[in-house]
């Protein structure tokens, strides 16, 4: 569950950044890119892998890495109103409430 919420923060982290005045589209690129890479998303997403089941480590691989495509969206620079950071916005929602199910399966196996 940690991770995920490390992924909620980097996303919104990304989504101020985006936001922010900067002086050219590198420095825009390079402090969306430092909000992913200091929310901790990566190292919360090592830890649940390490010790989780096949499907929970599947499903938040599948997370993670659409978080990296809005990260990429996001960098390359698209607006938060734009349509390609829409798209990635939308398939990174889809995959999480995906990851969220299988987590509440495992951790409802674990209760029976």
């Amino acid at each position: 569950m940690d991770c995920l919420v490390s992924f909620r923060r980097a996303h919104e982290a990304m989504r101020l950044a985006a936001d922010e005045d900067h002086e050219s589209p590198q420095a825009r690129a390079t402090r969306i890119r430092q909000a992913f890479q200091t929310s901790g998303c990566d190292e919360a997403r090592e830890r649940l892998i390490l010790t989780a089941a096949e499907d929970v480590a599947a499903a938040i691989d599948a997370s993670y890495h659409s978080l990296r495509e809005v990260r990429e969206v996001l960098a390359s620079g698209c607006t938060i109103t734009s349509a390609d950071y829409d798209a990635a916005r939308q398939a990174h929602g889809d995959a999480t409430r995906a990851a969220r199910t299988v987590l509440r399966r495992d951790l409802s196996s674990l209760e029976a």
